[in-house]
């Protein structure tokens, strides 16, 4: 049996009427643990934020909203809210939530766990949860984060043995874990970027997620229930991935519906989670028909995940190369060549420098120094040039030498990040040298990995950086590299879920 820590600022608030069993899922940003209601003998999820100064704003707004959100919806894949309150005490301020819980563990927990699920089990998954987004759809809001560790399944099961499928008649409650990144659809904020690559449609890399987009994740999340496997690891039909499996496994009709739902463009997915849900209900007739009308596809863009040989967390505008080991990931950050701001910034004191060294040069190879330099005017003018040929050429020299690393940086310099079980590796690689580490740091000292609002850099806090220079904050700018904001967000959230809870 679990129990708070004796700091915990919601331990004395708790302690006498939950008995804490263990943790559920794998939020980021908070504590979620699984309890027990002593006086009410009903299994309950306590979600708890400490706040901090260094906490980001933006956890403090999805606790609040998920708060909010539990009290005024009401569906039966939504959790009730059974408390909630705010702790003030002389250790720390916090946020905590009491949430009831139908039983069973995510989904993601389950297929880690060996557990298989039959067509009618997922179809009765799928249902429940287009149901859900139905209603919240019904209500202006997108979910935009929709991924097997967000979802709890409880099924019954007949058989003793968990690593079987349950029986084909077992009852099925899905519920949704968690509604903290779920938002008003015209409420969303440009540029700001919430899902989950491997999850994430193509639309949801610039910040505006769409009713769409949710159908895009649980088709992924489907995917995953069903073979176990991630969209990226999917074989491609051009730029769309194409899920196929035994027909034995899943009905032909069932993974027509899937792929409809993993469309890369938004006008080849069904119109609505309503439409969706009627087509799973009547599969054959609504598979029949799209075969019969055959829509023309928009054209697109590659999808943002690709398979070249890569993980399933590449998103196609990266221009970052990436190598998966089995214990590590490693990600290279090109130089930002010639076309960049910094490139021209350093060609104007290297241009200055090479002007001033041929005029220095050429001033002395006109000079003559054949006669007397000291017995008469012409010598004594003679001396006094070559003397301010040699400054021009020192001087030359040293603007030349305050544009050339610059230089070296735009041509030469790489930046590979390297991530391991436990250490973050941040170093400077150029040719023919020993890596530059900038950042070396067990993922335990890390406490806050953003981005900047304006998604112009990556920024990386620890307790402990075991550098040479040991700086506690480490900046990653698009003047580092060829980096997009876009490659600033993405980084900034496959970073925070290695650091949360992604196991290489």
């Amino acid at each position: 049996m679990a129990t708070f820590p004796q700091k915990s600022i919601v331990a004395r608030r708790l302690g006498d009427h939950y008995e804490i069993l263990e943790p559920i899922g794998h939020p980021f940003g908070y504590q979620q643990l699984l309890a027990s209601d002593t006086h009410n003998q009903r299994r309950v999820i306590i979600k708890s934020l400490t706040i901090e100064q260094i906490t980001p704003s933006s956890d403090i707004c999805c606790f609040e909203r998920e708060i909010h959100l539990l009290e005024s919806l009401q569906h039966s894949t939504i959790p009730r809210c059974i408390e909630s309150f705010s702790v003030d005490t002389a250790e720390g301020k916090g946020l905590v939530l009491v949430q009831s819980h139908q039983g069973g563990l995510t989904l993601e927990e389950q297929i880690a766990a060996g557990r298989t699920f039959s067509e009618t089990e997922i179809k009765a998954i799928a249902k429940q949860l287009l149901q859900g987004l139905v209603y919240f759809h019904s209500k202006g809001l997108v979910h935009r984060d929709i991924k097997p560790s967000y979802i709890t399944v409880s099924i019954a099961e007949p058989d003793t043995d968990k690593h079987k499928s349950t029986h084909p008649n077992g009852s099925a409650q899905a519920t949704w874990l968690n509604l903290g990144t779920m938002q008003y659809i015209q409420a969303q904020t440009q540029g700001a970027m919430v899902g989950t690559y491997g999850y994430m449609p193509p639309e949801q890399i610039g910040g505006q997620a769409k009713f769409a987009s949710d159908l895009y994740s649980l088709g992924a999340t489907l995917i995953y229930l069903a073979v176990g496997v991630h969209l990226g690891d999917l074989p491609r039909n051009g730029h769309r991935p194409k899920f196929a499996c035994d027909g034995a496994r899943l009905s032909t009709d069932f993974q027509q519906w899937i792929n409809w739902l993993i469309e890369p463009h938004v006008s080849d997915r069904p119109d609505s989670a309503k439409q969706a849900l009627l087509a799973l209900n009547r599969l054959p007739l609504a598979m029949l028909k799209r075969r019969l009308l055959k829509p023309k596809r928009a054209q697109i863009n590659p999808v943002p995940i690709s398979n070249c040989g890569r993980n399933h967390y590449q998103p196609f505008f990266t221009q970052i190369r990436s190598r998966k080991s089995p214990n590590s990931l490693e990600l290279t950050i090109p130089p930002v060549g010639i076309r960049s701001a910094a490139f021209k910034q350093a060609l104007m004191p290297l241009s200055i420098g090479t002007i001033m060294l041929s005029a220095a040069i050429y001033l002395i190879y006109l000079l003559d120094f054949s006669g007397p330099l000291l017995t008469n005017p012409a010598g004594l003018a003679t001396l006094a040039a070559s003397v301010l040929a040699d400054v021009g050429c020192a001087y030359s020299f040293r603007i030349m030498s305050s544009g050339q690393p610059q230089l070296q940086n735009c041509l030469l310099r790489r930046v590979q990040i390297q991530i391991e079980s436990d250490v973050l590796l941040v170093a400077y690689r150029y040719w023919l040298r020993p890596p530059a580490y900038i950042v070396n740091t067990k993922r335990e000292c890390i406490y806050n990995i953003s981005a900047l609002p304006d998604g112009s850099a990556l920024r990386i806090l620890t307790h402990h950086n075991r550098t040479e220079a040991s700086c506690l904050c480490y900046k990653l700018t698009l003047n580092d590299g060829q980096l997009s904001r876009r490659d600033v967000r993405w980084l900034t959230s496959l970073l925070n879920d290695w650091r949360s809870y992604y196991d290489l």
